[in-house]
C-alpha cells in the first residue's frame, strides 16, 4: 500500500514545490527590474567592450553567457536553436510530453546568437568561421574564445546536425517514442549511467516489456559509488532486467558487432531484440578545432588539451570546457563539471582584463584538489540514486531532487530569475560543503 502510494506522493509534491518556485519567480523578476536598469545605466559603452565568442550553447556555454553578457560583446554560436537538457532526455523515449518541459530557446535579448557550425579558427587574426544556412559563411572576431561544443553520441540522445529547430527535434523523438513502444523486447548496450536510466525509464512505463543491458564491465555504472551501484542492481533485477555483465561485444571498436535486431558477444553468444540501443561512450565534438590549429593542441582521442587556468594550449585568450576538452583533473564527465569549468574560465577571461594572476582548476574555483562528486541517476519517475562525494541517498527522495536539479537548470537556461538565483545559491553551497561538511578522499 504505501509503495502504491509514493508515485501519487512524488507527483503532488513535485507540483507544490513547482508551484511554490513559481510565485517567487515572480517576486524575483519584480525585485530584479530596477536592478537591471541600474546595471544597464552604469554597463561599459558598446565600443569599449572586449568581444567574447561562446561556441557551444549547453552548460558551459550559457553559463558563461549569463555571466559576462554585463561586461563583454557576447556573441553565443550554436548549430541548434534550443537548449536541451540532455541528463533528462532518456523519458523523452517513454513520455513525449517531457520534451518541451526540458527545452528552451536560446538567449537572444541579453547577447547575440549566431545559427551556424563552427567550421574553424583564425588564431592570428582572431577570427570564428562559422557556416550558416541562411548566410552562408561567416567570419566572427572575437577577443576571447570559449569553446563548449560538448560531445556527440549515439542514436538520438543528443541532437544531430540536421536537428536545427525543436519541431525538427520533436520529429525525432516521435518516431523514437513509436519504436520504443511497439517493441517487446530491448536490448541495452552499456551498463554506464545513460543506459541504466534508460532501462529504469522503460521499466518505469513499460514493466512487462523485456530489457537486457549487456557491459564488458563486472558491474552496474562501475565508476560511481558502490551504494548506488547495490542500489541499481536491486532495483533492476527486481523487474526482472536480464544482466549480461563481464562479456565483450565482438569485433574491434568502432566496427563493433551490433545490428539493428541485436549484438554478437565475444563468446560467440547473440543477444537479439526489437529495439536495440547503443549507450556506450562518446566522442568529443572538436575536430572542427584540430583542423585549425596545431597538433599539440588535441590528444590522440580528440579531446582539446588544455592547461590549469583551462586555456587551450598555446592560446591564452582561446578557453576550452565541458566534453570537449581533458584536464589533468581526470574528473568525470557531467553537466555539473562543466559550469564548475565554466566557473573557472570566466573568472580567468575577467583576471586576464584586470592584468590579475589566473586561478588554477579545480582549487581556484572549489577551494580543494578536485571538484565535488555529484551526481543524481534515475530508475524512472519514482526512484533514484544521487550522490556527493561520500553521502549516498536512494529511493523516492534522490527522485524529487533530480527533479528539482532538472527544473531549475531548465528555468536557469531560460534566464528566468528563479533558476539564474537558485543556481548561484547552489553552486556556492556544494564548493562549501564539499570542502568542509561532505569531503572528498582527496580532499
Amino acid at each position: 500500500c504505501v509503495l502504491a502510494c509514493i508515485p501519487m506522493w512524488l507527483e503532488g509534491t513535485t507540483l507544490l514545490l513547482e508551484g511554490i518556485f513559481r510565485a517567487l519567480n515572480i517576486v524575483l523578476h519584480v525585485i530584479q527590474i530596477p536592478v537591471q536598469a541600474y546595471q544597464t545605466l552604469t554597463a561599459k559603452p558598446a565600443r569599449e567592450r572586449k568581444r567574447v565568442v561562446i561556441v557551444g550553447a549547453s552548460f558551459a556555454g550559457l553559463w558563461c553567457q549569463r555571466n559576462l553578457y554585463k561586461d563583454f560583446d557576447v556573441t553565443v554560436v550554436d548549430y541548434k536553436r534550443y537548449f536541451e537538457y540532455t541528463p533528462g532526455i532518456l523519458r523523452v523515449f517513454v513520455e513525449l510530453r517531457h520534451l518541451p518541459r526540458i527545452t528552451s530557446a536560446l538567449p537572444k535579448l541579453s547577447s547575440k546568437f549566431v545559427c551556424g557550425e563552427a567550421i574553424g579558427i583564425n588564431a592570428n587574426r582572431r577570427l570564428l568561421q562559422v557556416q550558416t544556412k541562411s548566410d552562408g559563411l561567416q567570419e566572427i572576431s572575437y577577443d576571447y574564445l570559449l569553446i563548449g561544443t560538448g560531445s556527440s553520441y549515439a542514436g538520438s540522445i543528443k541532437p544531430s546536425r540536421k536537428e536545427v529547430t525543436s519541431s525538427e527535434r520533436l520529429a525525432t523523438w516521435t518516431s523514437e517514442f513509436e519504436r520504443l513502444r511497439r517493441a517487446r523486447t530491448v536490448l541495452i548496450i552499456g551498463g554506464g549511467p545513460v543506459g541504466v536510466e534508460l532501462a529504469g525509464e522503460i521499466l518505469t512505463k513499460y514493466p512487462e516489456k523485456k530489457v537486457t543491458i549487456t557491459d564488458r564491465a563486472e558491474d552496474l555504472c562501475e565508476a560511481f559509488h558502490p551504494n548506488t551501484r547495490s542500489h541499481i542492481k536491486r532495483w533492476l533485477q527486481k523487474r526482472r532486467c536480464n544482466l549480461v555483465l563481464g562479456e565483450s561485444i565482438g569485433g574491434k571498436y568502432p566496427d563493433l558487432a551490433i545490428d539493428s535486431k541485436g549484438c554478437t558477444l565475444r563468446s560467440g553468444r547473440r543477444l537479439s531484440a526489437d529495439a536495440v540501443y547503443r549507450c556506450m561512450g562518446f566522442n568529443p565534438c572538436a575536430k572542427w578545432v584540430a583542423n585549425s590549429l596545431p597538433k599539440e593542441c588535441v590528444d590522440s582521442k580528440g579531446f582539446l588539451i588544455v592547461n590549469d587556468h583551462l586555456q587551450l594550449k598555446g592560446f591564452a585568450n582561446i578557453f576550452a570546457m565541458g566534453d570537449v576538452m581533458t584536464h589533468a583533473s581526470n574528473e568525470i564527465k557531467l553537466g555539473h563539471t562543466a559550469e564548475v569549468n565554466a566557473h573557472l574560465v570566466v573568472d580567468n577571461l575577467q583576471r586576464l582584463e584586470l592584468k590579475r594572476p589566473l586561478l588554477s582548476y579545480p582549487y581556484g574555483v572549489v577551494g580543494a584538489r578536485c571538484t565535488p562528486r555529484v551526481y543524481c541517476i534515475s530508475l524512472g519517475k519514482y526512484d533514484a540514486s544521487l550522490g556527493f562525494n561520500w553521502l549516498i541517498v536512494n529511493g523516492p527522495i534522490a527522485a524529487i531532487f533530480k527533479w528539482l536539479l532538472e527544473w531549475t537548470k531548465v528555468m536557469a537556461c531560460r534566464e528566468a530569475p528563479i533558476g539564474v538565483f537558485f543556481w548561484a545559491v547552489a553552486d556556492k553551497m556544494s564548493n562549501f560543503i564539499g570542502k568542509y561538511l561532505i569531503k572528498t578522499q582527496d580532499s
